[in-house]
């Protein structure tokens, strides 16, 4: 029997691990909890235990440290050799012509559109819209409901809260938070976080 080992922790991990055995009934579903010391560092021997010959993986971390922990994790699990597969739930509604990247999870009632391309470790939870001809690059994550028109670009690490809607041809730069559960119809610069806290955008200059 083939196994898909659940790399991660919290309750993503759970979330994934549920989602993962709906999705593959046949295959052998195991959680692989992997933890974390105080200062945030991964023990990652655990990850030895695991034989590429048997199965694959999928790396559940969520959007903290900027999505950049689960981007850690991911790296560690390829080095050992270990294929990672996008994890598209049932009930999501792919265009057949849509490009979806490894360790990328869709969850339920998600639509993407036709010629969208969704770049590596990226989570799109439920209920979200993505218009066609969307690009959503590397490691980004999208909370339920968010909506983005046709065309939009987001970019790299950035982190969409649920109440965002972002209006056609509009470009997010890389590393953005858009918290406001609004619409977002101008193009925003790479670092800017629009914080529920604050009444203004923050951003952040420099490398």
């Amino acid at each position: 029997m083939k196994f898909r080992w659940i790399i991660g922790g919290g309750d993503y991990l759970d979330q994934i691990f549920h989602a993962c055995q709906q999705a593959y009934p046949d295959e052998q579903i195991e959680p692989v909890l992997v933890s974390q010391t105080e200062a945030d560092e991964f023990d990652l021997s655990v990850l030895n235990t695991l034989s590429p010959a048997i199965g694959t993986a999928f790396v559940a971390v969520d959007e903290r440290f900027g999505n950049f922990k689960r981007m850690e994790l991911m790296q560690a699990v390829i080095e050992r050799g270990l294929k990672l597969d996008p994890l598209i739930c049932d009930h999501a509604s792919v265009a057949a012509d849509a490009v979806i990247g490894m360790n990328v999870f869709v969850a339920p009632n998600v639509v993407i559109g036709h010629g969208c391309r969704i770049d590596f470790n990226t989570v799109i939870h439920a209920g979200t819209t993505i218009s066609p001809q969307t690009r959503i690059k590397s490691s980004c994550w999208l909370e339920s409901g968010v909506q983005l028109g046709k065309g939009v670009e987001i970019g790299a690490h950035s982190t969409l809260r649920t109440g965002a809607i972002v209006a056609p041809h509009i470009k997010i730069g890389r590393h953005c938070e858009l918290g406001w559960p609004q619409r977002y119809d101008q193009d925003v610069a790479d670092r800017t976080t629009f914080d529920p806290r604050y009444d203004a955008p923050i951003y952040i200059y420099g490398s």
